[in-house]
């Protein structure tokens, strides 16, 4: 039989604080858990949930029993900020959890941390598990500096502009569902056809997978195996390899035009394509110039 016996005097030797505790809980596997998390989802006199029926499942799986549930979703108002404010000041300590992961990664949140700072209450992570990282590190593709963007667009017209506007210099990171999965890979397949992607699904669960390739790839495994076009999603696009960041003078002159647009001086628009595409700042802001005479 295993000992438990030093989880136990962990457990017993730990104190909680009078705090709102974010704590991560799994994402799939539910032994992907701190002993930390499990210390406080243990001691803590309120959890603030997003849906009771699946916080239950994780506390019952832990024989964590007799806990006072506070519901906080998308549809939460100033109402139950103020409410759980209150338990704060009275001297409690509540753990908020989303249903899976960390809390206010693309879920509920913001607004009660934000609220409850503003009362000088104090608010403690309680690190864990997380897609977004999870996705990246099993990847294979650059995550030395990455952006998150959340769920990418409904429309074709918003996710298109957004894919547009990405960064050159930095894996972009996304959430999607099943149901447009496949038109996001083939707007990415159109304006980053030669960029590296991947696609996690289901991870930690039974199914997981992490495809990776070039969007046509993904595209071809996920026609190849539509039942798999299922479960939830994180979507990786690689930042721009040097070649890609190679440009014409005619197309940076384009650059500077469109920066120009947009109200940046040249100045301004100097720095940020000699970082983007890794060129001399004096001799970017010596054609933003000309350029600028030649407009005028």
């Amino acid at each position: 039989m295993q000992d438990f016996s030093p989880i136990n005097s962990f457990f017993s030797e730990q104190k909680i604080e009078n705090a709102l505790y974010v704590v991560a809980t799994p994402i799939g596997n539910l032994a992907d858990i701190t002993l930390r998390a499990l210390n406080i989802l243990q001691k803590s006199d309120f959890i603030v949930c997003e849906d009771s029926r699946i916080t239950s499942r994780l506390l019952n799986h832990y024989k964590i029993k007799d806990k006072k549930l506070i519901v906080y979703n998308d549809h939460a108002d100033q109402k139950n900020r103020e409410k759980i404010l209150n338990f704060l000041i009275q001297g409690n300590s509540i753990a908020l959890v989303s249903d899976a992961g960390t809390p206010l990664i693309s879920d509920p949140g913001y607004k009660l941390v934000c609220y409850v700072r503003q009362y000088n209450q104090k608010v403690i992570p309680i690190p864990g598990a997380s897609s977004v990282v999870s996705a990246l590190c099993t990847s294979g593709l650059a995550c030395d500096n990455f952006l998150f963007l959340g769920f990418l667009p409904a429309t074709k017209i918003q996710r298109s502009n957004l894919l547009k506007s990405l960064s050159k210099n930095y894996t972009s990171v996304f959430f999607d569902s099943p149901n447009r999965i496949l038109a996001s890979l083939n707007d990415i397949s159109e304006i980053f056809p030669e960029r590296k992607i991947a696609v996690a699904k289901e991870l930690t669960k039974l199914h997981e997978e992490i495809i990776s390739g070039k969007a046509i790839d993904v595209i071809e495994f996920f026609e190849n195996n539509p039942q798999k076009v299922k479960g939830e999603f994180v979507l990786i696009i690689e930042k721009a390899a040097k070649e890609e960041k190679n440009l014409t003078q005619d197309q940076l002159e384009e650059e500077i035009k469109s920066y120009f647009n947009k109200g940046f001086s040249i100045k301004e628009l100097s720095q940020n394509l000699s970082d983007i595409y890794e060129l001399n700042k004096k001799d970017v802001y010596q054609l933003a110039l000309k350029v600028s005479k030649d407009k005028n």
